[in-house]
């Protein structure tokens, strides 16, 4: 038989902590800190709990499902037991499926200029087009390619100059205006 949970008292206590959380959705560290307990117990919670979400390489679970477990586990009359034979039938977090999209050589150059129509970048705005998850995420992956290339235009698309200041004065307004179109040339 294997040494006692701790956290196996304070039970109630930490439902009612559970229950009154503004966290909805809880990763590791907050169990972390819900329970008193390390990060591999916190991991091993996880997914005992069940019902656990891989987002961005963290994984999580709903407060809903964190709730359904420590009911389970008040009610059961031999908490050791059932906690015990949980973990046994636990499976492994979901893992995400790495994306692989590779760009053909020729288009490791692309620049600004060569995006695709579906693929369109004005002041403050993005858009891309796609039929699909992958297509787009081919979109996005050759908009980073042109990007890298070609930071320098795409800047001057995304975030063009700011218009010089309105001077009411003619005189000193037209000598900045000649100033400005030296500077260009």
């Amino acid at each position: 038989m294997g040494r006692p949970v701790k956290w196996s008292r304070e039970l109630h206590s930490i439902r009612e902590r559970a229950a009154h959380a503004r966290t909805e959705t809880w990763g590791r560290v907050d169990l972390e800190e819900l329970f008193g307990v390390g990060r591999v117990t916190a991991q091993t919670l996880m997914k005992v709990i069940g019902e656990v979400q891989p987002v961005g390489g963290a994984h999580f679970v709903e407060r809903s499902s964190l709730l359904s477990f420590l009911d389970v586990m008040i009610a059961t009359p031999d908490f050791d037991q059932a906690f015990r034979s949980r973990v046994l039938e636990a499976d492994a977090p979901p893992s995400p499926k790495p994306l692989r999209i590779a760009l053909p050589a020729d288009l490791r150059s692309v620049m600004l200029r060569d995006l695709p129509a579906h693929i369109s970048l004005s002041p403050g705005r993005l858009e891309i087009t796609a039929d699909s998850a992958v297509a787009m995420l081919e979109s996005l992956t050759l908009l980073a390619q042109a990007m890298q290339n070609d930071l320098a235009q795409v800047q001057a698309v995304l975030e063009p100059p700011a218009k010089p200041p309105y001077v009411e004065d003619d005189d000193l307004r037209a000598f900045l205006a000649e100033l400005r179109s030296q500077r260009q040339s």
